[in-house]
Formats: structure tokens, sequence, C-alpha cells
């Protein structure tokens, strides 16, 4: 889904002559042509922005593409500074006056970066690279107006990630026809970067001026094939074997590999964050015409947000008093249909009989071995019990049970016959339920089907009566 909204990051190379980008689409390359001041030619940079933009692929409806870019040292210069300990939390200020004593333009005029090189308890090793703010700007121009959002930093730098296995004090060159650039490392940080001319002595050059353990050559096979001999006779040097195709170079090659693994490059920042500022109110300068239009807009702001609540009231109740008109009509034509059929309900809900409740009342009333025989009753409420208990004291306890049950009128024992040579007493009774106003304050009774579910709720402890009751 990401890569739906998103497409893959561009990594570009650029150079006095040519521009090189790479993606997992593939690449491409284009020749720079340059007017004096530095900048392309009028046809060249709408080849250039028309190219990118078929290239990155970026639908309109998309954000803009990433795009890491290397450029050439040509006019990139490099400092290092030793910081104490207690100025790291306030880095960029730091750096900012030392800018400002050992580079020959101010901070504002260049677009610089900083990497930090070691730490250590006392002191900080920082390096910092800078370029005119201008040729940045341009560059990111072109790259704006392809559709691109490009961060940069030196491409010379980038080089050092096609060399994984470099050691802890190397050098990276690239050759070319006329010049060598080359970037110092101390293990995997930046040290410094540099230009030298090429030629027969280049190798001398390189092992006078830069003194490092091992070399590493990036660039064209024809191009270092002979410095590559040269150097290898002194001292310890390779070649890197970079894939071929369009915008395949081992600037390109290098950004791809670092951002991948999320490697510290030293981007160049074109704007630094402004410093925090507080507000002041009372000096604040209203003298300009672009000042007070803002503050007017500020103030018009500020009133519509007061006012639209009110204004959507007024806006929308015209819309709303037709809805609220039909909602009232529907709820009353709604309880004209449904108060008959609610009364309806409640009246054969308080009309009927309660024989489950009679059930239970007997139900909890029987002694241990109460025996049901048969049991008879109508809508009139009157019930009539065959059963057999163990003894007539079993009877008029039982008996007295249904009486202080309170559910019950004229409890009547009609007929008790005691069973010869067994202990069984045969009993009829007569009874009648009391009117539902009078059943009404009862508070004893629960619904049977929710005794038989979560047992007798009379008992303390919550167990269900032992009593069996058997019909016949």
């Amino acid at each position: 889904m990401r890569e739906f909204f998103q497409t893959p990051p561009v990594f570009i190379e650029i150079t006095r002559v040519s521009l090189k980008a790479l993606s997992e689409r593939g690449g491409i390359e284009m020749p720079l042509a340059r007017a004096p001041d530095g900048t392309l030619v009028d046809g060249c940079r709408e080849r250039a922005v028309e190219a990118l933009r078929r290239f990155a692929g970026r639908k309109s409806w998309q954000p803009a593409v990433r795009a890491f870019c290397g450029i050439s040292v040509h006019g990139v210069s490099t400092k290092k500074f030793s910081l104490p300990k207690e100025a790291v939390g306030e880095l960029e200020g730091v750096l900012r006056l030392q800018i400002e004593n050992e580079f020959p333009l101010p901070p504002e005029a260049l677009a610089w970066g900083w990497v930090e090189t070691s730490k250590d308890t006392a002191r900080h090793e920082v390096v910092v690279a800078a370029v005119r703010r201008e040729t940045l700007e341009y560059y990111d121009s072109i790259l704006s107006a392809a559709g691109l959002s490009a961060r940069f930093t030196v491409a010379a730098f980038a080089r050092d990630c096609i060399f994984p296995e470099a050691g802890e004090f190397h050098a990276v060159l690239e050759p070319s026809q006329n010049h060598i650039e080359f970037a110092t490392f101390q293990g995997r940080a930046p040290a410094s970067l540099g230009i030298l001319p090429a030629g027969a002595d280049a190798a001398d050059l390189i092992i006078k001026n830069i003194p490092v353990a091992n070399y590493y050559l990036s660039g064209d096979a024809g191009e270092t094939s002979i410095l590559l001999g040269n150097l290898s006779k002194r001292a310890s040097c390779r070649r890197a074997e970079i894939p071929a195709g369009p915008g395949s170079s081992a600037a390109t090659q290098g950004l791809k590999n670092g951002v991948r693994a999320g490697f510290p490059f030293l981007w160049l920042q074109i704007k630094m964050e402004p410093a925090v500022s507080s507000f002041n109110l009372p000096r604040l300068d209203l003298s300009g015409v672009e000042a007070r239009r803002w503050l007017l807009r500020g103030v018009a702001l500020l009133v519509l947000l007061v006012a639209f609540p009110f204004a959507e009231a007024v806006l929308m109740k015209p819309l709303l008093e037709p809805k609220l008109d039909r909602l009232k009509s529907e709820s009353l034509h709604f309880a004209s249909l449904a108060d008959p059929e609610m009364e309806f309900l409640q009246y054969l809900k308080q009309s009927q009989p309660p024989y489950l409740d009679a059930i239970y009342v007997f139900s909890k009333a029987a002694p241990q071995g109460f025996k049901l025989d048969s049991l008879t009753m109508n809508q009139r409420g009157e019930i009539q019990l065959n059963a057999s208990l163990q003894s007539v004291q079993q009877v008029m306890d039982f008996r007295s049970k249904l009486i202080a049950s309170g559910f019950f009128d004229g409890i009547v024992v009609e007929d008790q016959t005691p069973v010869v040579n067994q202990p069984k007493v045969v009993v009829r009774m007569t009874a009648r339920w009391k009117p539902a106003a009078k059943r009404a304050g009862l508070k004893s009774l629960a619904p049977p089907l929710l005794k038989a579910k979560t047992g007798d709720a009379g008992k303390p402890d919550g167990k269900a009566d032992a009593t069996q009751t058997h019909p016949s």
C-alpha cells in the first residue's frame, strides 16, 4: 500500500559534465551544457527537467519523489573542528561561530552540514562540509520542477559505501580525464576531500598528498587501469566493480547502498532550522504594508472562527426545520399505533392466571417425602390438590406454610386418610389464590424459571431446596 502512494527513491550524481540517475526502475544519464557562470543553458535545463520527470514516474496525486543527490567536490570545502564536550548540547550554534571564523563566507550564504567523527570524554571531533548556497538552490530548483524532493551530499563521500571492507584509514579515488576526486575516511567517517590533477605523475601526487594505508578506486575501468597499476606497486590499492548500465556509477550505487543501510551521510542543508525566538507584541513592526495585511488577515480569521457556530445555526435552520417537523409527525403516528398494542399486552400480562407462582409456592412448602398425585387449577383461582405425606403432622405443617406464604385464601383439608401399616397419609386439599391486588405486595415469590436455573434464592447459602415433588 505504501508503494502505491509513494514511488521508489531516485539516486542522482551531478558532475560538471553529466547527470546520472538510478532507481529500482533502471537508470538514465545525460550530458550537461553549462554557461560561463556554471548554470545550465536553457535548452539543457529543460531537457534535464523533462527527462527526470519521466524517469521518476510520479503521478499527479502522489507526493514528491525522494531524491538523494551527490554533487561534485568542485566548490566544496571541508574543515575539521575539535569541540569541547560542553558544546555538544548547542552544536549548531557553536559550529556557526566556527564557520564565521574559518570559512570565507558567512553561514547564511552557505549550504553546509556536519558529521561527528569521534567522541571521547573531553573532546568531540566534527567534520563540516560547505558549498555556496546558490549552487544547491539551483540544483534543487531543477529537481523540484521535475517533482523530486532532494537531499544533497558530496558524491565523494557516498562512494565509500561501495567498499564495505574498507580499513580504518583509507581514501576513495574517482579518476577522470582531467582530474581525480578523492575523499579520505577514518573508519566510516569522512575526514577530508579534494581534487588532484590527472596525468602520468598522478600516483606520486596521491602518495604525497594523501598518505593513507589503503586506496580504493572507482570509475571507468579504462580510466583507472593505469593509475591502478602504478598505485598497486607502491601501496595497497584495489578497484571497485560497478554494475554496468545507464545511471550506474560509484556515487549512485553508494547512495543506494547507504540509504538502504541507514548510513549517516553528511547531508548539506540549504536552510538551517531557524533559532527559537520569543514573540513580543509591543515590538511588532506594523509600518510595512505586508505586515499590516497579514495582521488584518489574522483578525479576519479570528472573527470567522468566533462567528462560524452562530452563522452555521442561522444558515442551517431553514434546512433542519422541515426535517424536525417530519420527525415529530412520524413520532406521533407511531405512538398512535403502538400505544393501543402496548396497553393490550400489559392487560394480558396483568390478567394472566398465576399458575406457575402457585406451583412454586407448593414446591417451597412441600415437606420431605411429599408426593403429588394430582393438581387442578382454573382461571377463577380454585385449586384442588391430592397428595401423599408421611404423617398427619406433615399435613398440618404443609397447610401452615401455605397460609404463611400469603398467596392463598381458604386453605381447607377436605380429607386425610391414613394408610394401614404404612407411614402414609392421603390428603385432599382445596384453596383459592388471592386477587392480584392482594398478591402485589408479596416479595417472597420469584419467577419459577429463574429459580430452576439459579437455585433457591431464599436460602442464605444459595443452595437448591432438597424437597422432591412427584406429579402423578
